[in-house]
């Protein structure tokens, strides 16, 4: 093979070893792969050390098994290369592996390391506390996860929410942190804030507990909407986006508010859940269910579908499942029964 051919006559030079034809075929090999130029150049600038080194000699047996049992592998009606070779191949062998090493390492030095990724996720039923490698804490929601570089090696530390995420994001000027969900991208220096971004909601939030965070969104990355403390940005996933012809310009349906406010001034709505509490201001049924869904690890079928337009205020704290929903029909009227982990609701 040419590549093994160039590595013996490279390995002659090195050793003194190589004729004046050996020499030319060399640099005729080179010149088809430039990729060994640089390997012939450093050993240039090196001197082969004292043969007689029972370590070289040992190391080159290794390589040489190697290199037979590639050999072997490859084209079997090629004669074996003897396995003692002249001291010019020992003392070369460890030339090569050396400069070998050295453009290994200088290539990983050049290339990005690969992401050692990490997944943390939060089963129906159950929410997480996490740490981040740069301090950041995470509480991740029932039924949500998060992926990240375990190192945070790059420029930025990147984090993947799908579900519902809060932040409270160590802070670092020089590495900002940003947050990637489907249709939302959020970056922060050093902040508290909630994601909620589960892929079966009509709706995405941002809500910023301390700090501010800048909000792109996927179909209109060019608007950037910046969120101060106690605002919230709620994007609308049920509607297309809407191209003027005349200008092409991407819009998209969201809507920049206040928290939510509550009876107890100490409880933010948004981020009740972290508290084991089930919280929700004027939302609709079908948006009560889900949460209920995850919080309480059921299932919920409407078998009316009038309920899930019914508009509902309420917070749960130490409920099951059974409790919250008669709670609930003291102001909905409806009736409901479990079979296992499933909950039918009816008129």
């Amino acid at each position: 093979m040419k590549a093994e051919r160039i590595l013996e006559l490279m390995a002659r030079k090195a050793g003194r070893a190589a004729s004046r034809e050996e020499l030319e075929e060399l640099e005729q090999l080179l010149a088809q792969s430039p990729d060994y130029r640089f390997m012939e150049n450093v050993l240039d600038t090196m001197e082969a050390p004292a043969p007689e080194t029972a370590v070289i000699l040992d190391g080159w047996e290794k390589i040489e098994t190697v290199l037979q049992t590639q050999t072997q592998a490859q084209t079997p009606e090629t004669p074996v290369i003897s396995a003692r070779r002249p001291y010019w191949w020992a003392a070369a062998a460890v030339l090569l592996a050396a400069v070998g090493a050295g453009m290994w390492w200088m290539a990983r030095k050049k290339q990005p390391a690969a992401l050692a990724l990490q997944q943390i996720s939060a089963p129906m039923g159950s929410t997480i506390k996490a740490l981040l490698p740069d301090g950041t804490q995470v509480w991740i929601n029932a039924g949500s996860q998060i992926t990240y570089d375990a190192r945070f090696a790059g420029n930025s530390r990147d984090v993947n929410v799908t579900g519902e995420v809060f932040f409270d994001v160590a802070r670092d000027d020089n590495k900002p942190f940003i947050v990637h969900s489907d249709n939302l991208a959020i970056q922060v220096l050093g902040t508290s804030f909630n994601v909620k971004a589960y892929g079966d909601d009509q709706k995405a939030e941002v809500a910023v507990i301390t700090g501010k965070v800048q909000v792109m969104m996927r179909n209109s990355p060019e608007k950037k909407v910046v969120l101060l403390p106690r605002e919230k940005l709620v994007l609308s996933l049920n509607q297309q986006t809407i191209i003027h012809e005349d200008d092409s310009i991407q819009h998209v349906n969201f809507r920049v508010q206040e928290l939510a406010s509550s009876k107890d001034p100490g409880l933010v709505m948004e981020t009740a859940w972290r508290q084991r509490k089930l919280a929700f201001m004027n939302e609709t049924f079908a948006e009560v269910a889900r949460k209920m869904e995850r919080q309480f690890n059921v299932n919920i079928v409407f078998e009316d579908e009038t309920l899930k337009k019914e508009i509902l205020s309420g917070v749960f704290e130490k409920e099951d499942v059974n409790k919250a929903l008669r709670l609930l029909q003291m102001t909905t009227g409806f009736h409901y029964r479990i079979v296992q982990r499933q909950v039918y609701l009816s008129r």
